[in-house]
């Protein structure tokens, strides 16, 4: 007698421990997926911190120019006397031994001068 062999594709339906596992890998796909995307360091914070690097990248070079400006003026301060006297001039209204200062107010007239008489 001979004996005859099953074939386990050939029956009906699909085994039900094969369909639990199946699903199991799928849900854990699904779960690995969601968190590769949108967990604490999935793809979408991932994003959001190459944007916030960007920003603060470009301040830094705000702030480095502003450094530079800065360095500049203190160099000038440091070397350069006309940059001195014209500071002292202009903020502390310091003059020269012999010098006339006429201070004009907004409408072009010398302070402590009378205002123009009307035509008539």
């Amino acid at each position: 007698m001979r004996v005859q062999r099953r074939n386990r594709r050939s029956r009906g339906g699909a085994a039900p421990t094969r369909i639990l596992w199946w699903g199991g890998l799928g849900l854990f796909c699904a779960y690995l997926l969601f968190f590769l995307v949108f967990g604490r360091m999935g793809l979408v914070a991932h994003l959001r911190l190459q944007d916030e690097a960007g920003r603060i990248e470009g301040e830094i070079t705000r702030v480095q120019g502003e450094i530079d400006t800065l360095a500049r003026r203190v160099d000038g301060l440091n070397r350069d006397p006309h940059t001195i006297e014209r500071l002292a001039r202009e903020r502390l209204g310091m003059v020269r031994p012999g010098e006339t200062v006429f201070l004009f107010d907004g409408a072009g007239r010398a302070s402590g001068a009378p205002p123009p008489a009307p035509e008539p």
